[in-house]
């Protein structure tokens, strides 16, 4: 009985380890204000309110090339495995409704 127990307990953990990693793997979208920029990090300010770092080793430098503090983005990018810090793919800037043509 405990053999079948460790068992079952083991495939659960797998399972919950499964799901986590393919969570992080997810491709995620992120819009906000550019905090601040240096080397290959970037954080953003949602308009949520919270601040999320952005890893840039991954994404061309011609998508953040000229951004800058208070400029508008979207960041698509994958979740580190640890959650506490995205692997950025791409930067997309948002044309404010003020900005000319």
């Amino acid at each position: 009985m405990t053999t079948r127990r460790a068992v079952v307990g083991a495939l659960a953990v797998s399972l919950l380890v499964a799901s986590v990693a393919a969570e992080a793997q997810r491709l995620q979208v992120y819009e906000g204000r550019v905090q601040w920029i240096a080397g290959s990090t970037l954080i953003l300010m949602t308009e949520e309110g919270w601040s999320l770092r952005v890893d840039l080793t991954r994404v061309p430098q011609s998508d953040f090339s000229g951004v800058g503090p208070r400029d508008r983005i979207i960041v698509s990018g994958t979740l580190s495995r640890d959650g506490n810090y995205v692997h950025g793919l791409s930067i997309e800037r948002v044309r404010s409704d003020y900005q000319s043509p």
